[in-house]
């Protein structure tokens, strides 16, 4: 896992499509979030200071995976957690969501995410990882899909 750079947007878009068209699928919605993105809100997104964007490389070089976390005081907003549909279910996201935990500044102390109610499979990996469902549900995306909010405590709060 390394921080993602300028030069990786257009692979990092790609992977992300990529992964996306899945979900996409299975909400019967191609104008989902990740898949609306053009490469230049990704370079965009790569050359703002309170995000931090990480990549999953092989050694030869290929970009397999990426993750999100946007900086907001004590709480990291994961988002666009992708891995290449090829290598799914080779332990890179989990990898990545662990490489995020680390990397985050010891000022966040709580990550915070969401994904589709209907991805059952994705809500399991992320209670696998420490996640716990929020308190509050039954709340929808900007698409109107429904989602589960999952959060994990890093730290204590100071």
């Amino acid at each position: 896992m390394r921080p993602a750079v300028d030069a990786d947007a257009g692979e990092l878009l790609t992977l992300q499509r990529a992964a996306f068209v899945t979900e996409a699928q299975r909400y019967g919605d191609p104008f989902l979030p990740p898949l609306r993105e053009d490469l230049d809100h990704v370079r965009a997104v790569l050359a703002d200071g309170a995000v931090l964007v990480l990549v999953a490389v092989t050694p030869a070089g290929r970009l397999v995976g990426g993750v999100r976390v946007r900086l907001d005081g004590e709480v990291g907003h994961v988002g666009r957690l992708a891995v290449a549909p090829d290598r799914q279910r080779e332990g890179i996201g989990a990898a990545l969501l662990a490489a995020a935990e680390d990397a985050v500044p010891a000022t966040v102390h709580r990550l915070a995410l969401f994904t589709g109610a209907r991805s059952t499979a994705t809500v399991a990996r992320y209670e696998r990882a420490g996640y716990v469902r929020d308190a509050a549900q039954g709340s929808t995306d900007e698409c109107g899909i429904p989602v589960v909010h999952l959060s994990k405590e890093l730290r204590p709060p100071a």
